[in-house]
């Protein structure tokens, strides 16, 4: 295997993981925050065991699939309007080639790049139609048309991630009364958050305790959130 068809698929299998790195954060800190911020809220302010499972339940269900949904639609969205723009600079290729060979020019020379060497590059760009577009697309429009994202995949990954981050707060709710699941929901929700941070950081090749503190200290604040929100509803709303 060559150099470039090594770095081609290197670039590719990089692509392909930034992209489920972020849905894998999204959907399992989304679950686990979401999940528990309502829960520990409902909690608080019926004091009813089933309310809290049938609601823990309908949430992670209703809003797993909402989240892939929207990962789905995101992600299309966003690879038609690449395309469009990879259509509209093959359309300038093939129709305004000097056009073309002036703005790469100009795109090199504004690199540094001298005359001599301009004149090469060009030549061997422009002597090839897909070098051209990839060169063109990436330096020009920052798109790399071979690593455009999957929606499919995201929303896989988005989704299943929902639900592994939402039943951890539920299964304390299913074992035991409210008073002793509401702590230990609310303790396995931040603990696994911490963890996942701590893995998130590890891929990403930073300290994994910085990252797990990280994570702990933005999101767990939402379940503190939602028991201030419980209480302040079965003092002042509820009969």
């Amino acid at each position: 295997m060559t150099a470039r068809v090594m770095e081609h698929h290197d670039m590719k299998a990089s692509a392909g993981a930034r992209a489920v790195v972020r849905e894998a954060v999204f959907g399992v800190q989304d679950g686990l925050i979401s999940t528990v911020g309502a829960l520990t809220g409902i909690a608080a302010g019926t004091q009813n065991r089933d309310a809290v499972v049938v609601a823990g339940f309908v949430i992670v269900v209703v809003e797993s699939l909402s989240m892939a949904a929207g990962a789905y639609l995101s992600s299309k969205a966003q690879r038609e309007y690449l395309e469009r723009m990879l259509r509209e600079e093959e359309e300038e290729i093939r129709n305004e080639p000097e056009k073309e060979r002036q703005e790469l020019q100009e795109m090199y020379r504004s690199r540094g790049f001298t005359e001599p060497e301009i004149e090469i590059i060009a030549n061997r760009l422009m002597s090839n139609p897909k070098l051209l577009l990839e060169d063109m697309a990436h330096k020009e429009l920052g798109i790399s048309p071979d690593n455009l994202e999957e929606p499919g995949g995201n929303a896989l990954v988005m989704g299943t991630c929902y639900v592994a981050g939402g039943i951890v707060p539920v299964i304390p709710y299913l074992l035991l009364p409210i008073p002793a699941a509401m702590p230990i929901s609310i303790s396995s929700t931040l603990l696994a958050l911490f963890l996942f941070g701590g893995l998130k950081g590890r891929l990403v090749r930073q300290s994994w305790w910085r990252s797990g503190l990280e994570m702990l200290l933005v999101a767990g604040t939402a379940a503190f959130a939602g028991f201030f929100i419980g209480r302040l509803v079965d003092r002042w709303v509820l009969p």
